[in-house]
């Protein structure tokens, strides 16, 4: 079991070593577009500036003035939004890399030491919870960590009599 965890990690490993090539080489298209934003940015906050000034002038319309400019905040807003997440993008890669590298050392370390110690266990597993359902025993295991999430089915003498590895957690 601990060795199937191991491959798995090892796969989500190289999964964000893609993600972080791909984000590598889609960077200065990211910037540029970071850019874009910034501009955008600045141009509704000067259209802001413009309405503010128009409001003043026309008070008879300043309930017009009034939604534009709530529509140009909601902009900005939208803006700024879109300028964070692309930012963070770099960041949350690498962040989920070093995640995965410690969850990763940790497998490896109980695979090279052969055995799992009470302390390998404690680290591992987040819970384990026993149930019965239509009297047989339901085991669910919930690791520390992201891995692909598998589903083993046993029999009476304790073989695997169905796998489904399709779902992520």
């Amino acid at each position: 079991e601990v060795l199937e965890i191991k491959r798995i990690a090892h796969e989500n490993f190289e999964n964000v070593d893609k993600s972080i090539r791909r984000w590598m080489s889609h960077r200065p298209s990211t910037e540029r577009r970071i850019a874009d934003l910034n501009a955008q940015l600045q141009q509704r906050k000067n259209d802001q500036q413009q309405i503010l000034l128009e409001r003043i002038r026309d008070k008879e319309h300043a309930e017009v003035y009034t939604e534009m400019l709530k529509t140009c905040e909601d902009d900005m807003k939208k803006i700024t939004e879109q300028i964070r997440q692309l930012e963070d993008l770099d960041a949350t890669i690498k962040k989920r890399k070093i995640q995965l590298r410690t969850s990763m050392d940790l497998i490896d370390s109980i695979v090279a030491d052969g055995a799992i110690s009470d302390t390998h266990i404690r680290m591992l597993v987040d819970k384990i919870t026993v149930s019965e359902v239509d009297g047989k025993l339901n085991v669910q295991i919930t690791l520390n960590g992201k891995f692909r999430m598998h589903i083993d089915t046993y029999n009476e003498n304790g073989e695997i009599v169905e796998r489904d590895a399709e779902a992520w957690c």
